[in-house]
Protein backbone atom coordinates (compact mmCIF):
# COMPACT_ATOMS: atom_id res chain seq x y z
CA UNK A 1 0.00 0.00 0.00
CA UNK A 2 2.72 2.44 0.93
CA UNK A 3 4.78 1.89 -2.27
CA UNK A 4 1.50 2.04 -4.46
CA UNK A 5 0.58 5.65 -2.48
CA UNK A 6 4.30 6.90 -3.35
CA UNK A 7 3.77 5.72 -6.90
CA UNK A 8 0.66 8.40 -6.69
CA UNK A 9 2.59 11.56 -5.68
CA UNK A 10 5.44 10.72 -7.59
CA UNK A 11 3.33 10.20 -10.74
CA UNK A 12 1.24 13.50 -10.45
CA UNK A 13 2.21 16.94 -11.97
CA UNK A 14 1.39 18.43 -8.63
CA UNK A 15 3.57 16.42 -6.12
CA UNK A 16 6.84 18.45 -8.69
CA UNK A 17 4.90 21.60 -9.01
CA UNK A 18 4.66 21.51 -4.92
CA UNK A 19 8.46 20.84 -4.61
CA UNK A 20 9.80 23.02 -7.49
CA UNK A 21 7.65 25.75 -5.85
CA UNK A 22 9.01 24.92 -2.35
CA UNK A 23 12.75 25.11 -3.21
CA UNK A 24 12.11 28.01 -5.94
CA UNK A 25 11.08 29.89 -2.81
CA UNK A 26 14.00 29.17 -0.40
CA UNK A 27 16.42 30.08 -3.45
CA UNK A 28 14.66 33.70 -3.28
CA UNK A 29 15.30 33.83 0.70
CA UNK A 30 18.81 32.71 0.44
CA UNK A 31 19.06 34.83 -2.82
CA UNK A 32 18.22 37.89 -0.65
CA UNK A 33 19.42 37.42 2.59
CA UNK A 34 22.82 36.96 1.00
CA UNK A 35 22.08 40.49 -1.27
CA UNK A 36 20.50 42.36 1.77
CA UNK A 37 24.19 43.79 3.38
CA UNK A 38 24.75 44.79 -0.04
CA UNK A 39 21.38 46.61 -0.65
CA UNK A 40 21.78 48.40 2.79
CA UNK A 41 25.01 50.03 1.89
CA UNK A 42 23.55 51.40 -0.33
CA UNK A 43 20.29 52.37 1.37
CA UNK A 44 22.82 53.79 4.15
CA UNK A 45 24.23 55.80 1.39
CA UNK A 46 21.11 57.27 1.02
CA UNK A 47 21.05 59.48 4.14
CA UNK A 48 23.26 61.93 2.13
CA UNK A 49 20.85 62.52 -0.35
CA UNK A 50 17.69 62.61 2.28
CA UNK A 51 19.16 64.47 5.05
CA UNK A 52 17.87 67.44 6.11
CA UNK A 53 20.16 69.61 5.85
CA UNK A 54 20.55 71.54 9.12
CA UNK A 55 22.91 68.78 9.97
CA UNK A 56 20.82 65.80 11.33
CA UNK A 57 20.97 62.73 10.36
CA UNK A 58 18.76 61.31 7.36
CA UNK A 59 16.11 58.92 7.90
CA UNK A 60 18.54 55.43 6.79
CA UNK A 61 20.62 56.33 10.09
CA UNK A 62 17.58 55.08 12.31
CA UNK A 63 16.68 51.99 10.08
CA UNK A 64 20.10 50.20 8.84
CA UNK A 65 21.87 49.67 12.31
CA UNK A 66 18.85 47.19 13.23
CA UNK A 67 18.74 45.88 9.69
CA UNK A 68 22.23 45.10 10.05
CA UNK A 69 22.39 43.18 12.52
CA UNK A 70 19.06 40.77 11.36
CA UNK A 71 21.83 40.80 8.41
CA UNK A 72 25.00 40.14 9.56
CA UNK A 73 26.35 37.05 8.04
CA UNK A 74 28.89 36.19 9.94
CA UNK A 75 27.09 35.92 13.24
CA UNK A 76 25.27 32.55 14.56
CA UNK A 77 22.10 33.63 14.27
CA UNK A 78 21.34 34.54 11.10
CA UNK A 79 23.23 31.39 10.12
CA UNK A 80 21.30 29.65 11.82
CA UNK A 81 17.90 31.57 10.20
CA UNK A 82 19.44 30.93 6.94
CA UNK A 83 19.87 26.80 7.85
CA UNK A 84 16.02 27.21 8.55
CA UNK A 85 13.73 24.57 6.42
CA UNK A 86 10.92 26.05 6.73
CA UNK A 87 12.50 29.67 5.01
CA UNK A 88 11.28 31.80 7.56
CA UNK A 89 14.89 34.11 6.69
CA UNK A 90 17.67 35.70 9.24
CA UNK A 91 14.46 37.39 11.53
CA UNK A 92 12.82 33.64 12.40
CA UNK A 93 9.21 35.62 12.94
CA UNK A 94 6.87 32.50 12.50
CA UNK A 95 5.30 34.05 9.30
CA UNK A 96 4.05 31.58 6.54
CA UNK A 97 6.62 30.42 4.45
CA UNK A 98 6.39 29.37 0.81
CA UNK A 99 8.02 25.89 1.78
CA UNK A 100 5.01 25.75 5.00
CA UNK A 101 2.41 26.92 2.41
CA UNK A 102 3.85 23.57 0.06
CA UNK A 103 3.71 20.98 2.32
CA UNK A 104 0.24 22.20 4.00
CA UNK A 105 -0.99 21.46 0.30
CA UNK A 106 1.09 18.57 -0.05
CA UNK A 107 -0.48 16.76 2.16
CA UNK A 108 -4.35 18.02 1.20
CA UNK A 109 -3.58 16.78 -2.45
CA UNK A 110 -2.38 13.01 -0.93
CA UNK A 111 -5.71 13.14 0.88
CA UNK A 112 -8.00 14.54 -1.62
CA UNK A 113 -6.71 13.00 -4.81
CA UNK A 114 -8.46 9.44 -4.42
CA UNK A 115 -11.57 10.74 -3.38
CA UNK A 116 -11.21 13.52 -6.50
CA UNK A 117 -10.34 10.67 -9.16
CA UNK A 118 -12.65 7.79 -7.78
CA UNK A 119 -9.53 5.78 -7.32
CA UNK A 120 -10.90 5.57 -3.57
CA UNK A 121 -12.85 2.73 -4.67
CA UNK A 122 -10.73 0.34 -6.39
CA UNK A 123 -8.35 0.83 -3.95
CA UNK A 124 -10.60 -0.15 -1.17
CA UNK A 125 -11.44 -3.47 -3.03
CA UNK A 126 -8.01 -4.78 -3.16
CA UNK A 127 -7.27 -3.00 0.53
CA UNK A 128 -10.32 -3.51 2.28
CA UNK A 129 -8.20 -2.50 5.48
CA UNK A 130 -8.98 1.68 6.00
CA UNK A 131 -6.20 1.73 8.62
CA UNK A 132 -3.41 0.38 6.33
CA UNK A 133 -5.01 2.75 3.40
CA UNK A 134 -4.28 5.76 5.80
CA UNK A 135 -1.20 3.87 7.01
CA UNK A 136 0.37 3.92 3.42
CA UNK A 137 -0.95 7.73 2.95
CA UNK A 138 0.46 8.70 5.64
CA UNK A 139 3.99 6.93 5.07
CA UNK A 140 4.01 8.12 0.90
CA UNK A 141 3.11 11.68 2.35
CA UNK A 142 6.07 11.48 5.04
CA UNK A 143 8.80 10.48 2.22
CA UNK A 144 7.86 13.22 -0.35
CA UNK A 145 7.95 15.59 2.98
CA UNK A 146 11.65 14.65 3.62
CA UNK A 147 12.18 14.04 -0.24
CA UNK A 148 11.43 17.91 -0.24
CA UNK A 149 13.13 18.79 2.83
CA UNK A 150 16.51 17.38 1.71
CA UNK A 151 15.86 19.58 -1.19
CA UNK A 152 15.58 22.45 1.27
CA UNK A 153 18.54 21.74 3.17
CA UNK A 154 20.60 21.53 0.59
CA UNK A 155 19.16 24.89 -1.27
CA UNK A 156 20.73 26.21 2.60
CA UNK A 157 23.60 24.75 2.93
CA UNK A 158 24.61 26.08 -0.45
CA UNK A 159 22.96 29.80 0.63
CA UNK A 160 25.20 30.02 3.95
CA UNK A 161 28.45 28.74 1.82
CA UNK A 162 28.03 31.66 -0.28
CA UNK A 163 27.34 33.90 1.94
CA UNK A 164 30.68 33.21 3.92
CA UNK A 165 32.46 33.45 0.79
CA UNK A 166 31.40 36.38 -0.20
CA UNK A 167 31.63 38.46 2.97
CA UNK A 168 35.37 39.50 3.80
CA UNK A 169 35.97 37.91 7.51
CA UNK A 170 32.84 35.78 8.11
CA UNK A 171 33.22 31.93 8.69
CA UNK A 172 31.38 29.28 9.73
CA UNK A 173 29.52 30.13 13.55
CA UNK A 174 27.60 27.13 14.02
CA UNK A 175 28.70 23.85 14.89
CA UNK A 176 28.09 20.64 13.22
CA UNK A 177 26.08 19.56 15.52
CA UNK A 178 23.71 22.46 15.65
CA UNK A 179 23.48 22.44 11.73
CA UNK A 180 22.24 18.35 12.02
CA UNK A 181 19.74 20.00 15.06
CA UNK A 182 18.25 22.42 12.97
CA UNK A 183 17.89 20.03 9.94
CA UNK A 184 16.40 17.37 12.12
CA UNK A 185 14.13 19.51 12.94
CA UNK A 186 13.19 21.19 9.96
CA UNK A 187 12.54 17.58 9.05
CA UNK A 188 10.25 17.03 11.54
CA UNK A 189 8.11 19.91 11.28
CA UNK A 190 7.65 19.59 7.28
CA UNK A 191 6.01 16.24 7.64
CA UNK A 192 3.88 17.24 10.56
CA UNK A 193 2.87 19.86 8.24
CA UNK A 194 2.25 17.51 5.71
CA UNK A 195 0.29 15.12 8.28
CA UNK A 196 -1.76 18.28 8.81
CA UNK A 197 -2.57 19.29 5.65
CA UNK A 198 -3.80 14.91 5.17
CA UNK A 199 -5.87 15.31 8.05
CA UNK A 200 -7.93 18.35 6.50
CA UNK A 201 -7.72 16.12 3.21
CA UNK A 202 -9.19 13.62 4.52
CA UNK A 203 -11.36 15.35 7.16
CA UNK A 204 -12.91 17.40 3.88
CA UNK A 205 -12.43 15.04 0.93
CA UNK A 206 -12.67 17.76 -1.47
CA UNK A 207 -10.00 19.15 -3.00
CA UNK A 208 -10.56 22.50 -3.55
CA UNK A 209 -12.04 23.09 -0.10
CA UNK A 210 -8.89 21.34 1.52
CA UNK A 211 -6.87 23.40 -0.33
CA UNK A 212 -8.74 26.66 0.65
CA UNK A 213 -9.01 25.91 4.13
CA UNK A 214 -5.25 24.92 4.71
CA UNK A 215 -4.36 28.45 2.46
CA UNK A 216 -6.83 30.46 4.48
CA UNK A 217 -5.08 29.32 7.75
CA UNK A 218 -1.37 29.64 6.59
CA UNK A 219 -2.51 33.58 6.24
CA UNK A 220 -4.81 34.01 8.95
CA UNK A 221 -3.04 32.66 12.17
CA UNK A 222 -0.09 34.88 11.88
CA UNK A 223 -2.16 38.10 11.22
CA UNK A 224 -4.79 37.03 14.64
CA UNK A 225 -1.16 36.28 16.14
CA UNK A 226 0.66 39.30 15.29
CA UNK A 227 -2.87 41.32 16.52
CA UNK A 228 -2.96 39.43 20.15
CA UNK A 229 0.72 39.99 20.58
CA UNK A 230 0.50 43.90 19.84
CA UNK A 231 -2.81 44.37 21.72
CA UNK A 232 -1.48 42.22 25.29
CA UNK A 233 1.87 44.07 24.18
CA UNK A 234 3.96 41.01 23.93
CA UNK A 235 2.45 39.36 27.42
CA UNK A 236 -0.36 37.08 25.52
CA UNK A 237 1.29 32.91 24.80
CA UNK A 238 -1.96 32.02 23.44
CA UNK A 239 -1.18 32.20 20.24
CA UNK A 240 1.98 30.46 20.53
CA UNK A 241 0.15 27.28 20.73
CA UNK A 242 -1.19 27.70 17.36
CA UNK A 243 0.06 24.91 14.70
CA UNK A 244 2.21 27.11 12.04
CA UNK A 245 3.65 29.31 15.27
CA UNK A 246 4.61 26.17 16.83
CA UNK A 247 6.66 25.12 13.97
CA UNK A 248 8.53 28.28 13.63
CA UNK A 249 9.41 27.84 17.49
CA UNK A 250 10.27 24.16 17.07
CA UNK A 251 12.96 25.07 14.03
CA UNK A 252 14.19 27.89 15.08
CA UNK A 253 12.86 28.71 18.71
CA UNK A 254 11.96 31.94 17.82
CA UNK A 255 8.38 33.39 16.44
CA UNK A 256 6.35 36.43 15.87
CA UNK A 257 6.10 37.36 19.23
CA UNK A 258 9.98 37.01 19.91
CA UNK A 259 10.15 39.66 16.77
CA UNK A 260 8.27 41.86 17.99
CA UNK A 261 9.90 41.96 21.61
CA UNK A 262 8.21 39.26 23.83
CA UNK A 263 9.43 36.34 25.04
CA UNK A 264 9.55 32.49 23.65
CA UNK A 265 6.74 31.06 25.32
CA UNK A 266 7.79 27.25 25.13
CA UNK A 267 11.59 25.90 24.23
CA UNK A 268 11.61 23.67 20.87
CA UNK A 269 11.20 20.63 22.14
CA UNK A 270 8.17 21.25 23.68
CA UNK A 271 7.08 23.18 20.52
CA UNK A 272 7.57 19.97 18.86
CA UNK A 273 5.22 18.04 21.18
CA UNK A 274 2.76 20.31 20.89
CA UNK A 275 2.55 20.31 17.08
CA UNK A 276 2.80 16.76 17.21
CA UNK A 277 -0.39 16.42 19.41
CA UNK A 278 -1.97 19.03 16.45
CA UNK A 279 -1.01 16.31 13.91
CA UNK A 280 -2.85 13.50 16.28
CA UNK A 281 -5.81 15.32 16.61
CA UNK A 282 -6.22 16.26 13.35
CA UNK A 283 -4.77 13.02 11.24
CA UNK A 284 -6.84 11.52 13.71
CA UNK A 285 -10.36 12.86 13.36
CA UNK A 286 -9.82 12.26 9.91
CA UNK A 287 -8.94 9.11 10.48
CA UNK A 288 -11.87 8.11 12.39
CA UNK A 289 -14.24 9.71 9.79
CA UNK A 290 -12.49 7.71 7.44
CA UNK A 291 -13.19 4.45 8.95
CA UNK A 292 -17.02 5.09 9.63
CA UNK A 293 -18.28 6.99 6.46
CA UNK A 294 -19.02 5.20 3.00
CA UNK A 295 -16.08 6.16 0.58
CA UNK A 296 -18.64 7.82 -1.53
Amino acid sequence: MFRAELLKLRSTRAFWIVGVVALAGAVLVQAFTVLMPRLLERFGGLDELTAPGDGSAGPATDLVPDLTALTDLGSATVQRGMLDLLGNGPSGTGSVSVATLCLLILGALAGTTDFRTGGIVPTALVVPSRTRMLLGKAGATAVAALAIGAGLALVSAIGLTTAIATTPGAGLAVSGADVLGIWGRGLCVLVAFAWLGLGVGILVRGQVAAIVIVVAVAFVEPMVQAVVVLLSSGTSSAMSWVPLTLGALASTGQGAAEFLGGAAPVGMATALAGLAVWVAVVLGSGAATFRSRDLL
